[in-house]
């Protein structure tokens, strides 16, 4: 007689797999933890992290704390207090409900628990491994609930082979401690990394967090939002449209104070901004929406960031609404500030210009070299000075060993020259001997400058252009950090700094490829691209942070360049291994035979 192949699994085992759902990273603990402890009702909370929360995830609260049978009782698959009945489900105002946080962890990890209730004398302690009960005794604290989890994947090592750098995993923590800090701004919050002090937010309201958080540059270029009728409210803040970034960083939804991901509100806001905004650019927002608990559903998903609204078109329409009427009632003007010392009314902006002689002999290191002149000149006569001849004289004596190259405009005469032009200030064009080639400016520079990264990158030096006077930078705790991990990497390429305090640099020195002027800008926007490339593309440290330095480092589309700077484009880029595609990718030229312009003109 045959025996049936199914079978119930053991509770240990199913509760390592039913985990996965609750629990996929350290980020997971620390989410669950923070939820229990403000529907807890603590006003002060308290995250201690190690090793990215590998080997410690530490909460500590203030809240309501738990009895003995409680404190055992917790640990229990779908034990909880929140809910009672299958009716509660449609009206739930607490962030956790489902009674799977705990025993999850538990499954995986190994716990102790730190409890006590404002009535109890004394309070219990209790201790798990991998859903064993160790111990459980008494132990002296104040009211609340301390909580630790050790060890995490402790018995899964598969599990903990997925995870990801300490950095990558740090930055996902950051970004869920973040979203309470910014939700509840009334409950004091506290936050240590390996024995540093990441946060110390004490209550205030919202402006004021965002600004502790995201420092003040971000705040002053906000708009309030505010909106709301008997089912529905809105307020917060939005960005105004001349302060838009790159990535869809610091784009925060809060619902009935939960954060949450959800596509249709997020194409809301972006559609508001119409045409105030370029395509590739996106707003930065903190908006919060409460609603009737009834009209959404939350229980989605075991992360519970995906919600279901019952009239998805009518919350669309809503947020929409919202916003235009916030951008509508602003002003947006753009302002535009003066030197003190300026005439504005001086239009002759007359520039100081001197031939210098270079002894760079390798033009990769210095793809732009400033060509300057003796006499005294307006930008228009800067301009022509091209039409003149001038690129040949300056090009010997700027450059005297320059190597000849498929191009070979060095020693030609002015009739003879290798000719070049700015479309759009976007593209360079220019003849050869078989037709016509275009060469993205920035995409090429990008190669360039990439190539030049990766190589003082890997051989660690420090060729810095040291700064008359020391830049300040005040940067997001994240973005702090991430510079200080990054702090051997980013003195291989130039920029060297001291540490000020917790949250702000000074910029001693920089790269000698980085514009006067936009010293800081450069570094911000190179942490913020290592930040998206490091979640999206996973790349190997070094590579992450060479691509990242060529795409903030490399000229724009619609900066304007000089024909000496065209040419010395030009040749650094075919001095690169790889000239024809920037480091992501993308074609740096493009090349069009005479014989298909003639075909086109129907010479053939």
């Amino acid at each position: 007689m045959n025996t049936g192949k199914i079978k119930i699994l053991p509770e240990a085992v199913a509760n390592r797999i039913a985990a996965g759902e609750v629990v996929s990273r350290p980020e997971s603990v620390v989410k669950e933890l923070i939820e229990n402890s403000i529907d807890a009702g603590a006003t002060e909370i308290t995250l201690v992290i190690k090793d990215a929360g590998k080997s410690l995830i530490q909460v500590i609260d203030n809240g309501i704390g738990m009895v003995k049978d409680d404190a055992i009782l917790c640990f229990q698959r779908h034990s909880t207090s929140k809910i009672y009945n299958f009716e509660d489900l449609d009206a739930i105002r607490t962030l956790g409900f489902r009674g799977e946080a705990l025993a999850s962890i538990c499954s995986v990890s190994q716990i102790e628990l730190k409890t006590k209730t404002a009535d109890d004398e004394i309070g219990t302690y209790v201790r798990m491994e991998g859903n064993d009960l160790i111990e459980v005794s008494q132990v002296s604290m104040d009211k609340g609930t301390n909580i630790s989890v050790k060890n995490l994947f402790f018995n899964t090592p598969a599990r903990r082979n997925f995870l990801k750098s300490n950095q990558t995993e740090f930055k996902h923590i950051y970004d869920t401690f973040v979203r309470f800090a910014v939700s509840y701004p009334e409950i004091y919050f506290i936050f240590y990394n390996n024995d540093s002090q990441i946060f110390n937010l004490k209550p205030s309201n919202t402006l004021e967090r965002l600004k502790e958080i995201f420092t003040e540059e971000v705040t002053n270029n906000l708009i309030p939002i505010h909106s709301d009728n008997p089912i529905i409210s809105i307020h917060g803040y939005i960005s105004k449209p001349s302060f838009v970034k790159k990535t869809r960083d610091n784009q925060y939804i809060f619902l009935n104070n939960r954060y949450i991901i959800n596509k249709n509100i997020n194409f809301a806001i972006y559609n508001s901004y119409e045409h105030l905004i370029e395509k590739g650019n996106f707003p930065s927002y903190f908006v919060f929406i409460d609603i009737d608990p009834t009209k959404v559903d939350v229980n989605v998903h075991p992360s519970k960031l995906e919600v279901k609204f019952e009239d998805e078109s009518a919350i669309f329409n809503f947020v929409r609404n919202a916003v235009k009427k916030s951008l509508r009632d602003s002003d947006l003007t753009f302002e535009i500030g003066f030197d003190e010392k300026q005439d504005i009314f001086d239009k002759t902006d007359k520039i100081i210009h001197k031939i210098t002689t270079s002894t760079n002999k390798s033009r990769i290191n210095k793809p732009f070299k400033i060509i300057e002149f003796e006499k005294e000149i307006s930008p228009r006569d800067f301009d022509n000075s091209f039409n003149k001849g001038t690129d040949s004289e300056i090009e010997t004596e700027v450059f005297p060993e320059k190597q000849s190259n498929i191009f070979e405009h060095k020693n030609k005469t002015e009739s003879e020259q290798f000719t070049v032009w700015q479309l759009h200030n976007k593209y360079i064009i220019c003849q050869t001997e078989t037709g016509l080639m275009i060469i993205d400016q920035h995409a090429a520079h990008e190669r360039i400058l990439y190539e030049k990264a990766y190589e003082m990158l890997n051989s660690k030096a420090n060729f810095s252009q040291q700064l008359l006077i020391p830049i300040q930078i005040k940067l997001s705790k994240i973005d702090y950090q991430i510079a200080l991990n990054l702090k051997e990497e980013l003195k291989s390429l130039g920029f060297n700094f001291n540490i000020i305090d917790d949250d702000t640099l000074e910029l001693v020195g920089v790269p000698s490829d980085v514009k006067t002027g936009e010293e800081n800008k450069i570094l911000q926007e190179l942490i913020e691209q290592y930040k998206e490339y490091e979640l999206k593309l996973n790349l190997e440290k070094r590579d992450n942070i060479a691509k990242s330095f060529a795409c903030k480092g490399a000229i724009k589309s619609g900066d304007r360049l000089s024909q000496q700077e065209m040419l010395n484009l030009i040749d650094s880029l075919f001095l690169t291994s790889t000239p024809y595609v920037c480091p992501h990718g993308r074609p740096t030229i493009l090349r069009i035979n005479i014989e298909e312009i003639d075909k086109r003109f129907n010479r053939t």
